[in-house]
């Protein structure tokens, strides 16, 4: 396993530990965040750590409770695939969902420069409109 993923892997646990600064402790200042345009909180593209951190609090204050589990890491040179699922109930006791998930990081000097964000967002959409 390769420094990035290493890296990644710390952010990943310390997000489903519920922090966010501890998550985010190895992204750069200038951090890109693409993630779809689907009509769920915290979707877009955000820039800059402050910015990317509120959209995760957007989402995951959407549910009762909010998971994103890696499953495996794949690395190449300065980038990092993640596969992996996520696991919601939303706000209001609608029906749990888990989907799969890819995050495609890209490394810059040891730090998370930009990351794209791939989902099945219809299923996600549909659990907060119920």
């Amino acid at each position: 396993m390769g420094q990035n993923t290493d890296t990644l892997r710390q952010g990943y646990e310390a997000f489903g530990r519920g922090d966010l600064d501890g998550a985010s402790e190895n992204w750069a200042d200038d951090i890109r965040w693409e993630g779809s345009n689907a009509d769920i909180p915290g979707a877009g593209v955000h820039e800059g750590t402050d910015a990317v951190k509120g959209s995760l609090v957007e989402l995951v204050q959407a549910f009762d409770n909010f998971s994103a589990t890696p499953d495996e890491f794949i690395e190449q040179d300065e980038t990092v695939v993640v596969l992996g699922h996520t696991e919601a109930t939303p706000k209001g006791g609608g029906e749990a969902i888990k989907v799969p998930f890819v995050h495609v990081w890209r490394m810059r000097d040891g730090k998370a420069e930009r990351v794209q964000l791939l989902t099945d967002t219809a299923v996600v959409a549909d659990a907060l409109r119920q």
